[in-house]
């Protein structure tokens, strides 16, 4: 679909021109034009400041075509801080594809090597790993985009995405970088950093009003109020109702899960006073029946989806996640409940965001969420072509008034972004991987690489040497790297520990326990692996305190000898492996969702974490010297994280729809291997309960038996319409 644009294309050259009408544009935007002006098509590297759906994507685009078009050999790259959005803009970019340029997309294994592309797509922590594992990679590209800079503020990635800007720009210098944020504040200190240009913009595709609602009535920053119609004891649904009977959507934040849903569900209780396409809702809801997970959870969500609204949070798988997002982009859903995830993961705007809490809880303390963060929450009102504005609405509490939170929140300053690597963990991870990588190879090499960070900058070199001289001891210490003549090199535990990309403290973390295990087992080594510092435990709740104690003493006593008992972050790393227990033992993932109170969305996230883990472990058992009988145990608990299942079933689970629930009940049914399946009466099969017709068929295709694999080939229509 052509887009209108404000300005003319006088500025643009002819590889610009092609872009744009590969991508459907007529005219630019003002932040767009601003980027040409800047020379960003002769490889000038800029900071993009502007706001959400302002066409930062095509000023990446248009980066990326022209830095390839000026050499042989060249590759461009986009790194984002999440997966989705790479996932997401990989959809986007694959039009270039047009123009003969290969796009592949890379968000996962940390240890293998960069993908034959042209244009690659990553997350931060991939990116760094290809620097890290083949260094040389950064003299073959010519530009890389960096979207969502902000997150150099954020405590989990802005070291990482720190530090990687920093290798970049102490090894490659001249190479152009294109920063995109729609929240930067100290935007001229952070283009100073990236020896970039500043372009900043506050033009909108979409005008943005934002207000605080209170009592009935939402009061505008510009004076002006409108009334609501009290229909619910929700103000947040009354406020989805009121922009439903305009025809738009809303998506209505909440800091809390639990809140979420209880919204999510009460909301679907005004179904009636929504304007959503209800023939296509049945498709989603159909879709979302069909997904894995537990059939209590899917049932839930198909169910609101049919009344027009939805909830949006990590603990739903990726794909339950992606069909909501695109039910609500096709009309098929009128109200979106989501946690804050939904805003910095997907663009995914709205008629109206609902900001229904700015206080969030965090082990029992109440804290107001930052300016920045409304910001970006707000950054989502408004759909271009499709809206004639955008609101963004805060509902205030009993003991807040609206003009405070106008003052605070509408009219208040941005925060400063602020360099997170005051703290070792991300100068450590980033010391061992420019040693190991050769990047650096003695303390005035690894100071000067620092001297590009931010952290530099904002605090100068007594304090950031001060810092380094600390974490290369301890990575001497560790026994990851060792000094000689002044010079700096990794040892072969260093080595591996920076090519599997976990933290190095895993090491001493890993030895300590080790040198407490007299016999390996399957419990010690789920625990072992869910001590690890890159697995996030699962909060644990003051009731389930003593289950979990319990169960340790019952199921898992070899772990009280083993296990500091320092405080409550102890029995997290023995409940999520509880968790990985339950999952590898079969037991059903309602179940599991149920007995720890956590998503299937929370468990997928712990199981690709858990398997990367063991296998980096394997790894490293290898190079301590473990014996090879334990390090075989920790492959092949890679393999049953993986599949959730037990030894016995790896055969079957070869076969294309064949995952672990359907592996067990034919291995209960007699079918214990291959060669049981290879022969099988096709009727026979049909007996056993889940599996049907499209099963079968797959099953008989596996062996070449396609004749009559094609008898039993047909659209697997189960659930919806029993369900409806």
């Amino acid at each position: 679909m052509n887009r209108e644009r404000i300005m003319g294309l006088n500025l643009t050259n002819s590889i610009t021109t092609d872009l744009m009408k590969i991508m459907g544009y007529k005219t630019l935007y003002p932040p767009q034009k601003l980027a040409l002006e800047k020379d960003l098509e002769n490889g000038k590297s800029l900071l993009i400041a502007s706001p959400t759906a302002s066409g930062k994507t095509f000023v990446a685009l248009d980066a990326i075509i022209n830095s390839l078009s000026r050499g042989e050999n060249r590759r461009a790259v986009y790194t984002a801080p999440l997966r989705s959005i790479a996932s997401q803009k990989y959809k986007e970019f694959k039009k270039i594809e047009e123009m003969g340029y290969k796009v592949r997309l890379s968000i996962g294994d940390y240890e293998a090597g960069p993908p034959r592309a042209d244009v690659l797509i990553t997350t931060y922590e991939r990116l760094d790993s290809i620097i890290r594992n083949s260094p040389d990679i950064l003299k073959q590209i010519g530009c890389i985009v960096i979207d969502e800079v902000h997150y150099v503020d954020d405590e989990k990635r802005g070291p990482i995405l720190e530090t990687l800007i920093s290798k970049i720009l102490y090894k490659s210098p001249d190479l152009q970088v294109v920063a995109l944020s729609a929240t930067v504040p100290n935007a001229d200190e952070i283009a100073k950093w990236l020896n970039a240009d500043l372009v900043y913009s506050s033009w909108r595709p979409v005008p943005l009003y934002e207000g605080v609602y209170k009592d009935g009535i939402i009061e505008f920053s510009d004076n002006k109020k409108k009334e609501i119609d009290i229909i619910s004891k929700e103000p947040s649904i009354d406020l989805a109702i009121d922009a439903s009977n305009n025809k738009g959507q809303s998506l209505i934040f909440a800091q809390s899960r639990k809140r979420v849903v209880q919204l999510a569900k009460k909301a679907s209780s005004y179904h009636q006073y929504y304007s959503y396409d209800k023939i296509l809702a049945k498709k989603y809801a159909k879709k979302i029946i069909s997904t894995g997970g537990p059939k209590s959870l899917r049932d839930e969500l198909a169910q609101l989806i049919l009344n027009g609204v939805s909830y949006h949070h990590a603990g739903l798988s990726n794909e339950q996640r992606s069909i909501v997002e695109e039910a609500f982009a096709n009309n098929a859903v009128s109200v979106i409940v989501a946690t804050p995830t939904l805003a910095a993961g997907v663009n995914l705007p709205a008629r109206r965001v609902i900001v229904d809490e700015y206080y969030r809880y965090e082990r029992g303390y109440r804290s107001p969420i930052k300016v920045s963060e409304y910001k970006q929450l707000a950054g989502r009102a408004g759909r271009p072509g499709l809206d004639p504005y955008g609101e963004a609405i805060i509902v205030a509490k009993k003991s807040d008034s609206s003009e405070e939170l106008i003052q605070v929140y509408i009219n208040g300053s941005l925060e400063k972004l602020e360099s997170k690597l005051s703290g070792l963990r991300g100068l450590r991870h980033s010391v061992l991987g420019a040693i190991a990588s050769g990047i650096s190879n003695d303390e005035d090499s690894i100071i000067n690489l620092h001297k590009k960070t931010l952290y530099y900058m904002q605090r100068g070199e007594k304090t950031i040497s001060r810092l380094l001289n600390t974490a290369i001891k301890q990575l001497i210490d560790w026994g990851l790297i060792q000094e000689d003549n002044n010079k700096l090199f990794s040892t072969n535990l260093g080595y591996v520990t920076s090519k599997t990309y976990i933290d190095p403290e895993s090491i001493p973390i890993l030895k300590r326990i080790l040198g407490k295990v007299k016999k390996f087992n399957e419990t010690i080594i789920l625990y072992i692996i869910s001590s690890m510092p890159d697995i996030n435990p699962f909060i644990v709740s003051k009731s389930e305190e003593d289950k979990i104690m319990d169960r340790v003493l019952e199921d898992a006593p070899e772990l009280v000898d083993i296990v500091e008992w320092m405080g409550p972050e102890e029995i997290e790393v023995i409940k999520t492996m509880f968790v990985l227990k339950d999952w590898i033992n079969e037991v059903p993932e309602d179940k599991i969702t149920e007995n720890y109170n956590i998503g299937p969305g929370d468990i997928a996230s712990l199981i690709d974490n858990a398997k990367w883990i063991a296998r980096s472990l394997g790894e490293i058992l290898e190079v301590i010297g473990i014996p090879n009988d334990v390090v075989a145990q920790f492959k092949l608990m890679e393999k049953r994280i993986e599949s959730g299942i037990k030894p016995e079933l790896f055969e079957l689970i070869s076969i294309p729809e064949i995952g672990r629930v359907r592996a067990r009940r034919l291995y209960n049914s007699g079918y214990k291997s291959l060669a049981d399946l290879a022969t099988a009466n096709p009727k026979d099969l049909l007996k056993i309960n889940g599996i049907g017709p499209s099963i079968v068929s797959k099953i008989l295709e596996y062996f070449n038996r396609n004749d009559e694999s094609k008898e039993y080939k047909r659209n697997d229509e189960e659930g919806l319409d029993s369900f409806i």
